[in-house]
Formats: C-alpha cells, sequence, structure tokens
C-alpha cells in the first residue's frame, strides 16, 4: 500500500511524542533517523520489516527513570504500529531553562 511506511511512521512519532517526559524527536546521532517514501519524510522514526526504531529527546527534570519512559514509549509505539517490535532510541535530554545557551 502506497504511504503506508510514512502511516505508520507518523503513528509513531504521535505515540512516542505523547509519553509524558518526551520533549521531541531527534534526528539521529551519526546517520539521519527518518522514514522516506514517496519524496516525504519523517524524522526521529525508521520503520523497518516488522520493526520500528524511534529516536528521542527527554525533557528534564524527568518523571519517571529513562528505562521506564522508553518502556512506555516502545509499548504505546508497538500499539498503534499493529504489533512492530519498537526500539527507542534516547539521543538526549533537553534542560528546562538552558534553551538558547
Amino acid at each position: 500500500m502506497a504511504g503506508e511506511l510514512l502511516q505508520l511512521a507518523r503513528a509513531a512519532s504521535r505515540a512516542a511524542l505523547a509519553v509524558e517526559g518526551v520533549a521531541a524527536l531527534g534526528t539521529g546521532r551519526f546517520a539521519e533517523a527518518a522514514t522516506y517514501e514517496g519524496g516525504e519524510k519523517v524524522t526521529g522514526v525508521v520503520v523497518k520489516n516488522g520493526a520500528v526504531e524511534v529516536h528521542v529527546i527527554l525533557s528534564y527534570p524527568l518523571p519517571r527513570p529513562v528505562p521506564q519512559i522508553a518502556a512506555e514509549i516502545a509499548e504505546k509505539v508497538s500499539s498503534e504500529t499493529r504489533g512492530r517490535r519498537a526500539t527507542v532510541v534516547v539521543e538526549d535530554l533537553e534542560v528546562e531553562g538552558d534553551a538558547g545557551l
């Protein structure tokens, strides 16, 4: 189905951003983390065969320990992407009040 990868990536993006403590999606550290299809892309989510990789930036102070936040992201992303295995990559922390430093 045309656009299926982008639909899955958008669903994963929405699910990850809905989790408390997630400030934004990351872009990848050494290579761009994105899903491409039909001249469009969704940054921060890589959809592969049967799996989804989500790159996130968390807000500090954290509402819960990082492993708990990552587990919640993985669970929500998996449920929104038809049960695909979800891997969460925490790229960075955004510290409240650090904007512009």
